[in-house]
């Protein structure tokens, strides 16, 4: 009797054992070098196969927001970060709003590319009014003896920041239910919703059925949200990962950290083949530091910023416009420099990763005015459409109605804006109506138009002027709200 109570014991152990797999997820990862915090591609990547040859199966789940940006993805649309994808052993792309940084169609050619399928369930292209060309809804793939539906859901926001409406979004309990129904009824046994933090303010997750994880995609210390749902925000250029345990009965997640795994050697030589050459290049020294210096990102969203001026007068004196405007959430730095720091052309890559060209446009005043007043329409949420300006002084009010809130606008010397029409110097991204702008009505000033230098480009030149460069806050940009 004892000899067969051991055994259903031994059966039961090896049961429990065949339905048990792991998870791992990570996401917003775009960085190719290595950092001080630990993050390592050439870590995770270790990390990842080292669990692979272990006896638990195991689904690597990537959580996108990784195409872009960095140095190469201006160049080359995303391309090398699939390669690395491929190298890495993800199984599964949930693809993210970075990945149209280049448009529907890059995504459909990147699909052909990837050696996992690509993901997202409530996205349409307008064109076809069907899914994106090379993207599932869902997949269901086999983990062990556990089939697990993975789904991914993006906020209407990414027409105002990367597709500009040639999507349709779907932001509803009902859409996405349908599919995780559906995945159900095909044989998922687990279902995983990839998604963003955006996208659960207009689809709460108690308004979602029969999901089991949630991951949120999100640049933060990763952390778990809540319980049941298991929901969990993991992302960001760290050593961080998550690792579900998960079987037939339960699932549960950890926080692991890669940065003492040894870097795997074959994914680091794929990113040497890329990085060998922008070395030179990046580690170019520019301008040393008179003074310290910071990018921290509710600064560049809410008030004048010394880096931001620097940016922005450099955009203003390669155009030779009477004024500049660059959206704070253009740069993404978000660090501190001390004075005597030495910027080299890697660290304007950092802060200017989106690369982008300039455009120069002619406006009235009341554009003008128009324009500023959308800067600052969620200073609030600290969006990134916040204006740091060069040319211009103006104050605002965060507490009158949108629409309402500029108090003053004046030029860099305090003097009203008299002219009938002035030049204005933006980005591509804000030209084609990114985070909202619209600049349909104001005309192109052609011969001041480059479609050549980027922006990190027009900055690095700008600096290399100076042996040293004094940051400023001359104030360009007040803020008149008082808090209530």
């Amino acid at each position: 009797m004892k000899g067969i109570f051991s055994l259903l014991v031994l059966i039961c152990l090896i049961s429990n054992s065949a339905l048990a797999a792991k998870v791992v997820f990570t996401s917003n990862v775009p960085e190719l070098f290595a950092q001080e915090n630990g993050y390592s591609l050439a870590k995770m990547s270790a990390f990842v196969k080292r669990l692979k040859q272990g006896q638990e199966p195991v689904l690597f789940i990537h959580g996108g927001d990784s195409l872009s940006p960095n140095p190469l993805s201006v160049y080359d649309k995303g391309a090398h970060m699939i390669s690395i994808m491929n190298a890495m052993g993800v199984d599964v792309l949930a693809v993210n709003r970075r990945e149209f940084n280049e448009g529907i169609d890059q995504v459909t050619l990147l699909s052909s590319k990837a050696q996992f399928p690509m993901v997202l369930s409530n996205l349409h292209d307008r064109r076809t009014m069907s899914n994106v060309e090379g993207v599932l809804p869902y997949v269901i793939l086999p983990v062990g003896d556990l089939n697990v539906a993975v789904l991914m859901t993006v906020s209407e926001s990414i027409n105002s920041t990367f597709l500009f409406n040639t999507a349709a979004v779907y932001e509803s309990a009902e859409q996405i239910n349908r599919w995780v129904n559906q995945a159900r009824i095909s044989g998922a046994d687990k279902v995983i919703l990839v998604t963003e933090r955006d996208y659960l303010k207009k689809v709460p997750v108690d308004s979602l059925v029969d999901i089991d994880v949630v991951f949120v995609t999100q640049d933060v210390v990763d952390k778990q949200l809540s319980e049941s749902p298991l929901v969990i925000a993991s992302g960001g250029v760290d050593d961080e990962m998550v690792v579900l345990e998960m079987s037939a009965e339960s699932v549960s997640a950890e926080v692991v950290h890669t940065a003492d795994e040894q870097p795997d050697a074959l994914m680091n030589s794929v990113i040497s083949r890329y990085t060998s050459q922008l070395d030179v290049v990046l580690g170019q020294q520019l301008a040393t530091l008179a003074g310290p210096m910071d990018s921290l990102r509710e600064t560049l969203r809410s008030a004048e910023s010394s880096w931001g001026n620097i940016v922005v007068d450099a955009v203003r004196q390669y155009t030779q416009a009477d004024f500049a405007a660059i959206i704070g959430g253009s740069i993404r730095g978000y660090r501190e420099y001390e004075t005597g720091y030495v910027l080299t052309r890697r660290d304007i890559q950092r802060e200017l990763p989106f690369g982008g060209t300039v455009y120069v446009v002619k406006l009235s005043p009341t554009k003008l005015k128009q324009v500023l007043e959308h800067g600052v329409s969620d200073v609030e949420g600290y969006d990134g459409r916040f204006l740091q300006v060069s040319g211009l002084r103006y104050q605002y009010d965060a507490n009158r109605p949108v629409g309402s809130r500029i108090v003053s606008l004046t030029d860099a010397s305090g003097q009203p804006l008299t002219a009938s029409a002035y030049t204005l110097a933006i980005s591509d991204y804000m030209f084609d109506g990114g985070d909202g702008y619209d600049f349909t009505d104001s005309n192109v000033v052609s011969d001041k138009v480059s479609s050549q230098r980027l922006m990190w480009n027009i900055v690095s030149d700008y600096l290399e002027q100076f042996d040293t460069i004094m940051p400023a806050l001359e104030g360009r940009i007040e803020n008149l709200t008082v808090s209530q």
